[in-house]
């Protein structure tokens, strides 16, 4: 869960909002216009979502690897003419 916070009132107490998101570790959308324009997260949340996005990357590199594996590569000119190069 998380608190919702209008942009103009970070503006006022950054400071303050910052270190209750630091030391009680409070998750904060924070609003523009009712839309959500950004997050306030603990450092411990952006180390975690850190972790799983490197965990991802390795599993998207290894169903590549498997693919390569089982199917070949792309030879270079192919790759070239694809791109425009």
């Amino acid at each position: 869960m998380h608190d919702t916070l209008p942009i103009a009132e970070l503006q006022a107490n950054v400071t303050g909002i910052t270190g209750r998101v630091q030391s009680a570790g409070t998750r904060i959308a924070v609003q523009k216009r009712g839309k959500t324009v950004a997050a306030l997260v603990p450092p411990s949340d952006l180390e975690m979502l850190e972790a799983l996005e490197d965990r991802l990357d390795l599993l998207d590199a290894l169903d590549a690897l498997a693919d390569y594996r089982e199917n070949g590569g792309v030879p270079l000119e192919d790759v070239k003419r694809d791109l425009g190069v």
